[in-house]
């Protein structure tokens, strides 16, 4: 009976030993490609004309755009800002990070209450999440801070010498809200600002399925929140949490 489990064992012992190593030594290759797998295919399915698709098919997207009719956006919550934006609004787990200026403001992006402010010798031009729970600033100087996100108290400070010029670009785009950032929606959509309207569009029809007038010219849009499925504008002086409610 012995013999009999012997070879079994050694089997699920070496398995264990292979899957630790997998786990804690191994490098990342077979995970990279994966990753690039996936997104080979996705893009060549994104890429496939409507037109193309067998009929049957077809006739299953029409289906399902019309199941799109079901969409809009609502707002959960808006307040008035007694400062102006400088950039798009930021937002992580808990928080929400607006940046005027020399100012960044910190809010609870659930109930807009408000988490900490800190103000700096200079404006404002680069605003970045990075790891350890900081924020990164870099201002016009040429200094670069990383802040606490949940006190704003400074962690470390580098000075980068030469005068830092912004990534952001501050002309507002469309959002495009794919399966992967939405499980609710099967094909993607876009959010378009048009001056004082959000206005979502099927990206493979271009049919405008919902329009959200916010009384108010668009200054910023913040990304879309996965978890709260939401996105943050900016319009007017006032800020508002806007939520994708899929029925």
């Amino acid at each position: 009976m012995k013999k009999k489990h012997y070879i079994p064992a050694v089997f699920i012992i070496v398995a264990i030993l292979l899957s630790a190593y997998y786990v804690f030594f191994r490098d990342n290759e077979i995970e990279i490609q994966l990753d690039r797998s996936r997104y080979i295919i996705n893009q060549r399915i994104r890429n496939i004309e409507l037109e193309r698709f067998p009929l049957r098919l077809q006739l299953e997207f029409e289906r399902l755009r019309r199941d799109f009719t079901n969409i809009q956006l609502q707002k959960e919550w808006t307040t008035e800002l007694t400062f102006d934006l400088t950039h798009p609004p930021f937002f992580d787990l808990r928080n929400l990070y607006l940046v005027s200026f020399d100012k960044l403001a910190v809010y609870n992006k659930n109930d807009l209450n408000s988490v900490w402010v800190k103000q700096l010798d200079f404006d404002i031009e680069s605003f970045s999440l990075i790891d350890g729970n900081n924020i990164l600033v870099i201002d016009s100087n040429g200094s670069a801070y990383a802040l606490n996100r949940n006190t704003g108290d400074l962690n470390w400070s580098q000075s980068i010498h030469e005068r830092y010029i912004s990534e952001h670009s501050f002309s507002i785009k469309p959002i495009l809200i794919t399966h992967n950032e939405d499980k609710r929606i099967i094909t993607s959509i876009i959010i378009f600002p048009i001056n004082n309207e959000l206005r979502i569009f099927c990206s493979i029809t271009g049919e405008n399925l919902f329009t959200l007038d916010l009384e108010d010219y668009i200054y910023f849009l913040s990304e879309y929140d996965q978890i709260s499925n939401a996105i943050y504008v900016s319009y007017g002086n006032r800020i508002a949490k806007i939520i994708l409610d899929k029925r």
